[in-house]
């Protein structure tokens, strides 16, 4: 199963987007994927009894981790794991594209902790 549909077809019209000219703030005509066939499965158990896995490309890591590198032009595709015991004031972003303000307002917008804290039926030291 491709995790990306027909990605030769939408690299092509990813580096035809991506110009020296267009500024990363500029998404206008955003080549998104769109994964038409991707599977869909029930969950057969509850939440609290699976291991859980979040992909986001908020930027978020660990202080005192290597932060994402924002300088590189197709960007950082590494990857920081973030244990959901963590403090959310232990989390920093490197992200590109938006201001960390509103971040810091609600960390849940990007690094769902509490949400997911809230619906597995975890207790948490967390604010939410």
């Amino acid at each position: 199963m491709e995790i990306i549909e027909q990605v030769d077809r939408w690299q092509k019209r990813y580096r035809s987007w991506r110009s020296p000219q267009r500024s990363d703030s500029d998404l206008g005509k955003y080549p998104f994927v769109e994964n038409k066939l991707a599977p869909f499965t029930p969950a057969r158990r509850a939440l609290p009894m699976l291991n859980l896995a979040l992909i986001s490309s908020a930027g978020a890591y660990i202080d005192g981790a290597e932060p994402f590198d924002t300088s590189k032009p197709d960007g950082d595709i590494t990857f920081r794991e973030i244990p959901t015991q963590i403090d959310p004031r232990d989390l920093q972003f490197a992200g590109r594209g938006y201001d960390q303000t509103f971040i810091r307002e609600d960390i849940n917008a990007q690094v769902p902790l509490a949400r997911f804290d809230r619906v597995c039926g975890k207790r948490s030291h967390r604010p939410t």
